[in-house]
């Protein structure tokens, strides 16, 4: 089982907001013991020098293999949060997004690789995390509606 920890300083993340219908594509958030703690949409940190558009587009194409494009301005807010007892710091740059292939609708569930771990990712419905079911950041949530 792969462990994983906040890191110690403030990172700037963007996730991709991708809907299909009444669908969200998010990835599980795996607990240490493996159990679903919640999901969160793909996307992943901005590097130095390279715009949260850019880290976003990479990201999508590392893990999916398929191009985006931003549909909108992002929305920015401060995510601070606890896993496993350490605390995680991070701006956030929430972006609604669609995909150029539509073929990555197709599959509910299926699994990609994010720094050679293994991550399930899922089409979900919007109702499972507006009637308790756990999305991260938990901000997120008030959002909805509006993408």
């Amino acid at each position: 089982m792969n462990v994983w920890r906040p890191r110690q300083s403030i990172r700037p993340v963007a996730i991709g907001l991708l809907r299909d219908g009444d669908r969200l594509l998010v990835a599980e958030v795996p607990n240490d013991d493996g159990s679903v703690k919640g999901w969160r949409p793909l996307g992943g940190g901005v590097e130095f020098g390279e715009t949260a558009e850019t880290a976003l587009k990479r990201e999508f194409l590392e893990e999916l293999s398929v191009e985006i494009e931003i549909d909108g301005p992002p929305t920015i807010f401060e995510n601070l949060y606890e896993h496993a007892g350490h605390i995680g710091h991070e701006i956030i740059f929430a972006f609604p997004i669609r995909v150029i292939d539509t073929t990555v609708t197709a599959e509910r569930r299926f699994q990609i690789r994010d720094n050679e771990t293994p991550v399930w990712v899922e089409w979900i419905e919007i109702t499972r995390f507006e009637t308790g079911e756990a999305l991260l950041p938990t901000a997120l949530g008030p959002l909805l509606a509006k993408i």
